[in-house]
């Protein structure tokens, strides 16, 4: 496996430049396929995020950028434009660093995401920034009032490496359509899809300096230059549970507000008057090959009644074998790496722990063999599991399934409501009332109902309990990054 991307070197974007680190420091990118550097990438000093988040603050304070919308729908709409141009482009970079198939960059992970430019150039066209509440006797006497929508101010918008494309444009785009400014700082392992966006609306659009500024850095604690900052209104996290506490306690220092999109153990209900699992199995098993099983809102606890738990195992385990690892360059792998050697070396863990914990691996459990360059994993099938067992209940983030036996309804949303997560889920029935009146019990933010796909530009995106605060996509993706302020004056 070769990548095309060798030598490639983005730049930081801060306050309308394209620049290296200010002290010239780089740090290698390391290919998912090969293991190998695939290039070089600016490593942020201090000083640049400080130069970064003044752009951004200057920006918002004084220019017209928050006020004025017809030119955000405008920009937004020519970011829009520059970007579809520039897909062949941002399928190799993600394909080079993310390790994502050519056929989810086909969807997921680069065309799909750019649907959310249209459909918030067109929100922020049409949205009601102001609101009469018409007169009313007060204690001051008639008086009309009204609501006013407006930014919240400067974003720092913190993306993880999962799919990198989707959840860049999730926070930047809402934001400018608000009316804000952003410093976005990518994941480590992942810089130049974010760096490749600096770059686009820079070179693309007439998108005033300092209102995207981004900023890479080789280490994982740099956002805590973001968290920490008093200038910031608003941080925008995704990732990791345990990371999004800390981001959490770092913003309750200036009372800052957040918007956290978290982990996940979802599960997926196959209810027993199915004439077969087929489908439900082709929805777990897909989801898994599409991101590696590197997703949060993934299915990967599968509850299967327990008279026909084998059936269902069989099933999954049929289709798992079909869903071979192997260069994600190739159009048919369906299957690629994970994100690096410690991700890889993590995932073996838990099947390893769920093995000491009394569960059997009916298929996968292992690096591939023969053994491929990269960071790969067999898709993996994990039986005989208790909804108690640590693989039951943390986030793998990895191609691994578990599979739990139920004996009712009552005890399938028992199992799909004991987890501290409760982003998304799934159920499969041949009686879609029964589907859905159960699908309405289990707690989560996102639901699919025999296979019914809810993801889009226009569906908030966001889960309960510690699965985040507040909701990404849709109309209240850009109600996050809005304040409403209220007037009133007399009335004669």
């Amino acid at each position: 496996m070769t990548s095309s991307q060798s030598g490639r070197h983005e730049k930081l974007l801060i306050n309308g430049s394209l620049c290296d680190a200010s002290d010239g420091t780089t740090y290698r990118n390391i290919g998912p396929a090969t293991g190998q550097s695939i290039g070089v990438t600016p490593d942020a000093t201090s000083a640049d995020f400080e130069a970064a988040v003044a752009g951004a603050r200057h920006a918002f304070d004084h220019t017209d950028w928050s006020t004025d919308p017809a030119t955000r729908v405008a920009a937004i709409r020519q970011l829009h434009t520059a970007l579809l141009n520039h897909v062949d482009d941002l399928t190799e970079i993600t394909i080079a660093e993310v390790g994502a198939t050519r056929m989810a960059c086909s969807n997921v992970q680069v065309v799909s995401p750019l649907e959310i430019l249209p459909f918030y150039a067109d929100l922020a066209e049409n949205f009601k920034w102001n609101t009469s509440l018409g007169h009313a006797d007060t204690l001051g006497g008639r008086a009309h009032r009204w609501i006013e929508r407006e930014a919240v101010g400067v974003v720092a918008a913190i993306s993880p490496w999962n799919v990198p494309n989707q959840i860049n444009l999730a926070k930047v785009v809402p934001a400018l359509a608000a009316g804000c400014t952003v410093v976005l700082k990518p994941a480590p392992q992942t810089p130049w899809t974010a760096l490749a966006l600096g770059r686009i609306i820079n070179d693309h659009t007439d998108i005033p300096p300092g209102v995207v500024n981004v900023v890479s850095s080789s280490e994982p604690s740099a956002g805590e230059y973001l968290t920490s900052d008093p200038r910031i209104d608003m941080i925008s996290f995704t990732g990791s549970t345990a990371t999004g506490r800390v981001v959490m306690k770092a913003a309750a220092e200036s009372v800052t507000r957040v918007f956290l999109e978290l982990g996940g153990k979802s599960a997926m209900i196959a209810l027993d008057d199915l004439d077969d699992f087929g489908g439900a199995a082709a929805t777990a098993v897909f989801g898994l090959a599409t991101v590696c099983g590197q997703g949060c809102a993934l299915v990967t606890r599968l509850l299967f009644p327990r008279s026909r738990y084998d059936e269902g195992l069989d099933t999954v385990a049929s289709m798992m074998s079909h869903t071979r690892p192997g260069d994600p360059s190739d159009p048919a792998t369906m299957l690629g790496p994970l994100i690096s050697q410690s991700q890889v070396d993590s995932v073996d863990r838990y099947v390893r722990l769920a093995v000491s914990d009394g569960a059997r691996i009916v298929c996968g459990g292992r690096r591939p063999d023969p053994a491929l360059p990269g960071f790969f994993y067999e898709p993996t099938l994990i039986a005989d599991v208790d909804n108690s067992m640590q693989v039951a209940r943390e986030e793998i983030f990895g191609p691994v399934l578990v599979a739990i036996p139920y004996d009712s309804d009552d005890h399938a949303v028992e199992i799909a409501n004991d987890s501290i997560y409760g982003l998304s889920g799934a159920v499969f029935g041949a009686d879609e009332a029964r589907a859905t009146a159960l699908a309405r019990r289990v707690r989560t933010g996102t639901m699919s109902i025999n296979g019914g796909v809810w993801y889009g530009p226009d569906v908030p995106f966001g889960g309960f309990k510690q699965s985040g605060v507040g909701k990404e996509m849709g109309v209240a993706g850009l109600e996050e990054y809005l304040e409403t302020r209220s007037f009133a004056r007399p009335v004669d």
